[in-house]
């Protein structure tokens, strides 16, 4: 799955903020305080909510342009890439890139569920892009 969104915040903001996002990640799960020049090739087992245990590797990190990472599940492997390219001071695009493949029967299934997972996807990003901005307004106008 590819998608390319159009958001309204310096390229620098977004990304500063995901990284933030992994950085208290790998800390809720593994205990350890890393920077960011630290990610590429960490690797971590994480536990989501239900329990379910996969292994991240971040594959490449390059601030303000590139952050990507493979997850490692029992059924699938994910690899998911953020590339991001300023537009000007104030928007950036963002490319984001999902494969999936399945071990076993799972690829056969994926096929099926697949608009589906696009679909979510979509309106996850949207929800997404719109609260970033939100909070990027907000964040200026105290600068004010």
């Amino acid at each position: 799955m590819k998608q390319v969104f159009h958001i309204a915040v310096p390229a620098e903001y977004f990304f500063h903020r995901v990284i933030e996002l992994v950085l208290y990640d790998i800390y809720q799960q593994t205990g350890k305080k890393i920077k960011p020049q630290e990610l590429k090739g960490f690797s971590f087992n994480r536990k989501n909510s239900t329990g379910f245990i996969s292994k991240m590797t971040i594959i490449d990190y390059q601030p303000n342009k590139i952050y990507a990472y493979l997850n490692h599940t029992r059924y699938n492997r994910y690899k998911v890439v953020y590339q991001i390219e300023p537009i000007g001071n104030q928007r950036m695009r963002l490319l984001y890139r999902e494969t999936i493949k399945g071990y076993g029967g799972f690829n056969k299934d994926y096929n099926i569920f697949k608009p589906i997972t696009v679909f979510l996807r979509k309106r996850y990003f949207k929800k997404i892009k719109k609260q970033l901005e939100a909070d990027y307004i907000q964040q200026e106008s105290h600068k004010s």
